[in-house]
C-alpha cells in the first residue's frame, strides 16, 4: 500500500522520488550540516546515502509519521554511521548553504557550541530550532517518547548555553 507521499504514478506524480527530493533536499541537507558541524567533510556523502536509503525504502513508507520526519530520522542514522566510520572530525572550507545573514564570528560560535553537544542533544536541538519541528514531530523522527524529547531539549538548551558562554558568546 503506498504511503501518503507516494502514488500510483511513481515516475512523475506528486509522490515521485524526484519531486520529493526536490522538495526536501535543501532542508535535509541543512539538518545534516548542523548535526555534523559545519566543517565536517562528509555532509555530501551523508546526504547522498540518506537519499539512497529513502529511494530504496519509499515503497515501504507507511505514513505513521510525516515524510519529512521520516527522512530526518534516516539522515540522523546516516550521520551516526558516518561518524562511526570517521572518528576524527576534519576541517574543510566553509559551506555555502549556511545563512549568510549572520556574522561569521557569531556563526562560528553557534556551530562550535553545537559541535560540543552530544549527538542526541545536537540532533534534537537542530530539529526544533532550525527545522521548526514540534516535540511530537521530533519524537516521531527520532522514534522516542515525547517525554524523552522534552527532557533532551531542556538539557540541550542548558548545555548549549554553557558552551556558548564558555566560547565568549553574550548572555
Amino acid at each position: 500500500m503506498p504511503g501518503p507521499h507516494t502514488d500510483d504514478n511513481r515516475e512523475s506524480g506528486p509522490g515521485s522520488f524526484d519531486n520529493l527530493f526536490e522538495r526536501y533536499h535543501d532542508a535535509v541537507f541543512r539538518q545534516i550540516v548542523l548535526m555534523m558541524g559545519r566543517n565536517a567533510p562528509g555532509a555530501d556523502d551523508v546526504s547522498q546515502e540518506t537519499w539512497l536509503r529513502v529511494s530504496r525504502s519509499l515503497q515501504t513508507f507507511e505514513g505513521r509519521s510525516g515524510f519529512y520526519a521520516w527522512v530526518c530520522r534516516i539522515a540522523g542514522n546516516e550521520v551516526k554511521r558516518w561518524w562511526g566510520r570517521h572518528k576524527r572530525p576534519m576541517v574543510v572550507k566553509d559551506d555555502p548553504m549556511l545563512d549568510p545573514r549572520e556574522g561569521q564570528e557569531r556563526d562560528d560560535l553557534v556551530h562550535e557550541a553545537l559541535r560540543r553537544l552530544p549527538d542526541e542533544f545536537r540532533q534534537t536541538l537542530v530539529l526544533e530550532l532550525w527545522e521548526g519541528l514540534s516535540v511530537r514531530e521530533i519524537a516521531e523522527a527520532m522514534g522516542l517518547p515525547e517525554g524523552t524529547i522534552k527532557s533532551r531539549l531542556f538539557r540541550a538548551r542548558e548545555r548549549f548555553k554553557t558552551a556558548w558562554l564558555e566560547l565568549g558568546g553574550e548572555a
